[in-house]
């Protein structure tokens, strides 16, 4: 069975974003060893799973982006779970595929690589 981690940058009193939605106090922050410790958990992932707002903000900065986990970031295969839709329709180079059954996507598709589950906080 696949391990699952959780992926959520939030600080320490509670906030993921600024006021405007803003998160670039995320890469402000992170420091030589939080940054080692993401690409570990990025080398091991076989899937990024997250929902279609996570999704767009995300399409939106890495395709673009000179960070160091760029490269994994766009290369890694994303599912994309919706009630709601989307916004913009994902770019079918940066997306395995959408659903709206998360469970049903995890059973069908064991292996041994893990998945990351990105979290925002809509």
């Amino acid at each position: 069975m696949r391990k699952l981690i959780l992926k959520m940058s939030i600080s320490i009193d509670g906030f993921v974003c600024g006021p405007n939605g803003e998160i670039d106090w995320i890469f402000k922050t992170t420091d030589d060893g939080a940054a080692g410790w993401i690409m570990d958990i990025l080398a091991n992932a076989g899937v990024h799973i997250m929902g279609s707002r996570t999704y767009q903000d995300m399409a939106a900065y890495w395709p673009s982006s000179t960070e160091p986990f760029a490269a994994p970031m766009n290369d890694i295969p994303k599912v994309i779970f919706t009630k709601k839709g989307f916004i913009n329709n994902p770019d079918p180079g940066l997306t395995t595929t959408a659903y709206k059954n998360a469970t049903g996507y995890i059973k069908q598709n064991s292996s041994s690589e893990e998945v990351i589950a990105k979290k925002s906080a809509e």
